[in-house]
């Protein structure tokens, strides 16, 4: 016989809705027999020339993707794992339980050959005096907050406890209240509050001992100390002559917090592209709405292609992240084969469709496992759309062609109507991407005549294309369509002329491009893979080694403190180097306003407005967030309101103005297509066509936990395909004074 025991916390099981394992119920408790509906007509229509509805029953709902912090103590779930019942018929099964306080539920299956069983237990677990210690869920740089401890002498003796508080990581409290006596009677009940400054960034642990008759207890209590400050990122270029050198320093980094900072330098043909910053940028990027979820994961399909890709950032485990995002991917995909830039619910994109389905079909390529149900769906999706296209319009130019591309690239092509938009109506696909995409279907079809006449096309609408400085349904720019073309131009193997000419075009865009998106970065990273062996005779030395071909290295903070890096270019020709320093800048950035303003209140349940410096601990706020568009222009926004660390979001659904008395102003006039509720900020994402001028408001309600004085970060909205079209709040500072309670 065989046993397994599991030791959870009773709220953890709460919060799960954890059934406790039930083997008779299993085997032997009774099935409801399940119904289905078939409509047998939708056999006859033709499954790549129209789609056949799915019927929908019950009202579960895929679970939202969350973000929280980590917690401050580890939860308790234990399990044993099979234990093989001994001859004596007993099994013996014990945990090391770590500093806890509650209820475990212990559970118990047993099994032989032909017998179950199984039974459950609550099993209450604490120290003869009970310590819980309360704190913020994270803390700002010169934060100013308070541990409280509390203390329940249940079963202890009473007498002088010795408390004790060890600090590790950056945190400063006074040496007095972190080692203080507390007196506790029988059954008596006592609380401390011993103030804290965040005085550094990273992890701190605080280990909390308390000594007593007969008595002594440790637990220990982990908390995240943030800069405060938004990421910054500069970049500039250098050019190194024959024999010349340069040294990259920690003075580079003189403006960023110490530990928060790095420099990237970046060798390439593609002088202004620096391959490390691009990977740096897209591993941490914040958001994963479908678009950056994949352009996020594209380049890690090629990280060994990518020049000094083994050197940078970028590491860990990268099949896992690859296989994060498809997992993510096929959450939203609907029934109809297509995928929603946030669920699967959302509003239809053919071009985010294609885009998907491309990164899908170049993870199948490189050996990762994408499910041949969800990809036949997404072809037949494309192939649907492109059978089924009347006329070729501008809003759909890009989709189509880049549907036709992936079609193609899966062996599937629909050939008639490739040659047909190439031969007669190519002048109707007006961005150069398309058209390269449309050359490439051909090139992979076996058409290289044709391949060749659509890529000088292309070229020629790339060389006559102005940058803009308003987003596109298609996610892209100038920069995203020179990268794209050269990428797909040298996988096809394209005139030699034509690829040049995309990298100068490249080249130059991305000098002039301060902020990219994700799209400009994926792009960019897979064109300096695709043009890479251009550098085969660059020579350079890294501190007197040799190093030849394309270079691209992170260097953080630490390690340019530990010791300076020198290039020196060994070769006989220019090499021009860029240059990227990050990281979370000292000066706190002011308010600014770049095609959107931001404002920001609190406000209480009825309306009346709240200073930031007369909040009292457990009032309940609305926090409200008012944008103005200054232009109309197409954009897809994504607005973050990051909280001080004394609140915490108490209800996370927006507020109108019909849901909070006396706040009529904040209604939802644009209604937000995602949001998220972080430990530590607000999020949501909404689209506008451009066609109009609006200001918008949407709000969310905090609970004020914890009193001190923290740094109120600034609430911003970005356009995330035009980085630099955005508002920004200025910096603040919020007081909670202790009591209250509205």
């Amino acid at each position: 016989a065989y046993v397994t025991v599991a030791a959870v916390d009773v709220g953890i099981l709460n919060l799960t809705r954890y059934e406790t394992p039930d083997p008779s119920g299993h085997f032997y408790g009774q099935r409801a027999l399940s119904t289905e509906i078939r409509d047998i007509y939708g056999f006859l229509i033709d499954g790549l020339q129209g789609s056949r509805g799915a019927i929908r029953s019950g009202g579960d709902s895929g679970g939202e993707e969350t973000s929280a912090e980590k917690p401050s103590q580890a939860p308790l779930a234990l399990y044993s794992g099979i234990v093989r019942v001994g001859p004596d018929g007993k099994a013996k099964v014990s945990f090391d339980l770590p500093a806890f306080n509650g209820t475990v539920r212990v559970m118990a299956v047993a099994w032989s050959k032909s017998r179950t069983g199984s039974a459950s237990a609550d099993v209450i677990v604490r120290d003869p005096v009970v310590v819980q210690a309360s704190l913020p869920r994270f803390l700002a740089l010169d934060d100013q907050a308070r541990l409280n401890l509390r203390f329940d002498n249940v079963e202890g003796a009473a007498g002088d406890y010795r408390l004790s508080v060890a600090l590790h990581g950056p945190l400063a409290g006074d040496v007095a209240a972190l080692n203080q006596t507390v007196k506790l009677g029988a059954k008596a009940k006592a609380s401390v509050n011993i103030p804290l400054r965040a005085t550094g960034i990273g992890a701190a642990l605080l280990d909390v001992t308390l000594k007593g008759p007969k008595f002594q207890a440790t637990q220990s209590v982990a908390l995240a100390v943030e800069p405060g400050t938004s990421a910054l990122v500069e970049r500039g270029f250098h050019t190194l002559q024959p024999g010349e050198s340069l040294t990259l320093s920690r003075d580079l980094l003189a403006e960023f917090i110490p530990t928060t900072g790095s420099v990237t330098a970046s060798a390439t043909p593609l002088g202004a592209v620096d391959v490390a910053e691009l990977l740096t940028a897209l591993d941490t990027y914040p958001w994963s709405c479908s678009e950056q979820t994949v352009s996020r994961a594209m380049p890690l399909l090629y990280r060994s292609k990518l020049p000094g890709a083994d050197r940078e950032a970028m590491q860990g485990d990268i099949p896992a992240r690859v296989n994060r995002a498809i997992a993510i991917l096929l959450s939203r995909q609907d029934s109809n084969g297509g995928f929603g830039l946030w669920s699967a619910d959302g509003a239809e994109d053919m071009w985010l469709t294609a885009f998907v389905s491309d990164f899908f079909t170049r993870a199948r390529e490189n050996k990762y496992v994408v499910p041949q149900k969800a990809m036949d769906q997404a072809l037949d999706r494309l192939r649907n759309y492109v059978v089924n296209i009347s006329d070729v319009k501008a809003e759909n130019n890009s989709a189509l062609a880049y549907a036709l591309y992936v079609l193609a690239r899966n062996g599937r092509p629909v050939a008639g109507d490739l040659r047909y938009f190439e031969d007669a109506r190519l002048d109707a696909f007006d961005t150069p991407f398309a058209r390269a995409q449309l050359a490439a279907a051909s090139a992979l079809t076996g058409d290289r005549t044709r391949a060749q006449k659509t890529f000088d096309a292309a070229g020629d609408a790339l060389l006559a294309a102005k940058a803009s400085h308003v987003s596109r349904a298609d996610y892209g720019s100038l920069l995203r369509d020179g990268a794209g073309l050269l990428t797909l131009a040298a996988e096809s193997q394209a005139d030699q002329a034509l690829i040049v000419k995309a990298a100068q075009v490249v080249d130059s865009a991305a000098a002039a491009t301060p902020h990219a998106s994700t799209q400009e970065e994926s792009w960019m990273a897979l064109a300096a893979q695709a043009f890479a062996a251009q550098a085969e005779n660059q020579t350079l030395s890294i501190d007197g080694a040799p190093h030849k071909g394309v270079f691209a290295m992170r260097y953080n903070d630490a390690a340019l403190v530990e010791k300076p890096v020198t290039l020196v270019n060994q070769g006989q020709a220019p090499v021009k180097i860029a240059i990227s320093v990050s990281g979370r800048p000292s000066a706190k950035a002011p308010e600014e306003s770049h095609g959107y303003r931001i404002e920001r209140g609190f406000y209480r349940l009825d309306g009346t407005p709240v200073a930031a410096n007369e909040i009292k601990q457990n009032d309940r706020l609305v926090v409200a967030l008012k944008i103005t568009e200054t232009e109309a222009a197409y954009a897809r926004l994504i607005l973050e309101d990051r909280l001080p660390a004394g609140l915490e979001i108490d209800n996370p659904d927006l507020y109108d103005g019909g849901s909070t008395e006396n706040l009529q102003w904040v209604k939802a006039t644009v209604a937000p297509t995602h949001t998220e509720y972080r430990d530590d900020r607000f999020v949501a994402a909404f689209e506008r066509n451009g066609s109009d001028k609006a200001t918008f408001a949407v709000a969310y309600v905090v609970r004020a936990v914890t009193p001190g004085t923290y740094i109120q970060p600034p609430a911003t909205i970005e356009d995330m395909y035009r980085p630099e079209r955005f508002g920004r709040t200025g910096f603040g500072t919020v007081e909670i004074s202790a009591g209250g309670g509205k």
